[in-house]
């Protein structure tokens, strides 16, 4: 084998002129082929993980929504109770209308403790960076508030409104927070609001966000039927999901091209074939055997792809350094939730294409060993 190895790599090295023009394309056709699938797997990555640290940083972790009311103390104690939990925040979401010189957005009322929603002042309220543009509030303003549930009146049916001073803004990233969401204080809430909430639970965040479905699980088995549980994974599961699709399908896109490299590999093995009739001869004179040929040239194709793989490995990790380094790939942050989207090669990406780079060069290699194989000695001196 040791014999076969040094005569591929011989053959492989050795040559000139056109053989060897073709020899560089293809193996900068590999190599460019591996490098572009990694630096393509390495964005999606680094995209879904970037998007995962900012949802983890702007929502919580575990959701518990309370089918009806009950003793707040003791339920949200036995969910502090947990190991992971680090934190938990007791919520009651309502549905209003925010209104500010005449014009209006409709909104989720968010009620919190002041010290957990960072209200110091009475009667204040926290409102959506994106709802503030949009209704051009500024800190100190007076909006209104208007239930869309009506209230008896001498006079008829009519809408609930009341007057509240900004006392700062909320900037989490999202669409949801930024725009539709207000935050007050709980006891201002259920003053305004009455019993009219959508829904009542906790906020809970805990020391390692990945287990979040195993803490989903606990809080469940805790609270029993008396709540509905969901974690910030089942909430973005589709989103992940249609990236991973994404960055699966770009992968097969891109792997075709890999495999029209190849053409290149077959194209060169079949003129060293046709350029080593003799030498093929002399071997087979010598005592080497069909199967002994063709490893050659399948050899010479494995090497060739191993040197392009493996070169287009370590230009996809120089690429990757440059494109987290200078930030090439800029993207609108109002759009993203990040102006630009680092690159994430994965190990089990890159283990992938390396074996299916060389697998694409194997089989590329197969027809002319084929044919390499199948020559007659006494056909090659007789043309001789």
């Amino acid at each position: 084998m040791s014999l076969i190895f040094r005569l591929a790599l011989r053959y492989l090295t050795s040559v000139k002129g056109s053989a060897l023009l073709v020899s560089l394309i293809s193996f900068l056709g590999i190599s460019l082929s591996v490098s572009a699938i990694l630096l393509t797997m390495g964005a999606f990555s680094g995209f879904q993980k970037a998007l995962k640290e900012k949802i983890l940083s702007t929502t919580p972790h575990v959701i518990v929504s309370l089918i009806e009311d009950g003793n707040y103390e003791l339920e949200e104690r036995k969910i502090k109770n947990l190991p992971e939990v680090k934190n938990v925040i007791h919520i009651t979401i309502y549905h209003g209308i925010v209104s500010k010189e005449g014009r209006v957005q409709a909104v989720s009322v968010k009620g919190m403790r002041k010290e957990e929603a960072g209200l110091n002042i009475e009667g204040g309220i926290l409102v959506g960076d994106g709802l503030a543009s949009l209704l051009g509030i500024n800190v100190g303003d007076e909006i209104t508030l208007i239930s869309p549930l009506s209230v008896r009146t001498p006079f008829g049916f009519v809408p609930k409104v009341g007057y509240y001073r900004v006392a700062g803004f909320i900037k989490a990233g999202t669409f949801e927070q930024d725009y539709l969401t207000i935050v007050m204080s709980v006891d201002e809430a259920q003053k305004f609001f009455g019993d009219q909430w959508q829904l009542k639970g906790y906020e809970v965040y805990l020391k390692d966000p990945y287990l979040a479905q195993e803490v989903k699980e606990k809080i469940e088995k805790v609270l029993g039927s008396e709540a509905f549980v969901r974690s910030w994974i089942d909430l973005n599961q589709q989103l992940f999901n249609a990236l991973q699709l994404e960055k699966v399908a770009i992968f097969f896109v891109l792997l075709l091209m890999a495999t029209l490299s190849s053409f290149n590999i077959t194209s060169l093995l079949f003129m060293k074939v046709r350029d080593k009739v003799r030498d093929i001869a002399i071997l087979r004179t010598y005592g080497f055997k069909r199967k002994d040929i063709m490893l050659t040239f399948l050899m010479q194709g494995l090497l060739l792809g191993f040197s392009g793989a493996v070169s287009g490995i370590i230009l996809a990790f120089v690429g990757q350094f440059l494109i987290n380094h200078y930030r090439l790939i800029r993207v609108p942050s109002e759009v993203y939730l990040m102006d630009h989207i680092p690159s994430n090669i994965e190990v089990v990406d890159g283990v992938i294409t390396f074996l299916l780079a060389l697998l694409i060069s194997l089989l590329a290699s197969v027809i002319p060993s084929y044919r390499a194989g199948k020559l007659s000695v006494v056909e090659i001196l007789r043309k001789d």
